[in-house]
């Protein structure tokens, strides 16, 4: 097994976002998704990501989402329903769950009976 020094692991990972960025504006969902994924709060060494960027997280989820990625449709899903990066919409939210759902997204088969489950009588979102 051979141990890259932090220094290699960084060269490697701004390599693969220069292509994957490329791949991401010529319509490649599954870029798409990886951009968005670049942008989330934790970097990919498991510590706080100097790349954050919430807005710049949702547009690349959305952009995937649009071309068919359930699990971008769960992720946005998840953003939408905590406001993280948007505006805080139950029924947008529940309703990206769904279409993860029906695109064969196992977590956002999960999370849609979830939500609907905590949008009924005494759900969590009752309290809202």
């Amino acid at each position: 097994e051979v141990e890259l020094s932090e220094e290699k692991k960084l060269t490697f990972y701004n390599e693969y976002i220069y292509k994957i960025r490329k791949l991401a504006y010529s319509g490649n969902t599954d870029a798409q998704y990886d951009l968005a994924q670049h942008y989330e709060d934790i970097g990919f060494l498991g510590d706080p990501n100097p790349c954050f960027n919430n807005s710049k997280k949702f547009y690349w989820y959305l952009k995937a989402a649009k071309n068919n990625n359930g699990a971008a449709y769960n992720n946005l899903a998840d953003l939408t329903e905590r406001g993280d990066g948007c505006e805080m919409d139950l029924n947008k939210a529940l309703d990206y769950y769904k279409k993860s759902m029906e695109l064969g997204d196992a977590l956002g088969k999960k999370n849609y009976k979830k939500m609907l489950r905590d949008l009924n009588k005494g759900g969590i979102y009752n309290a809202l």
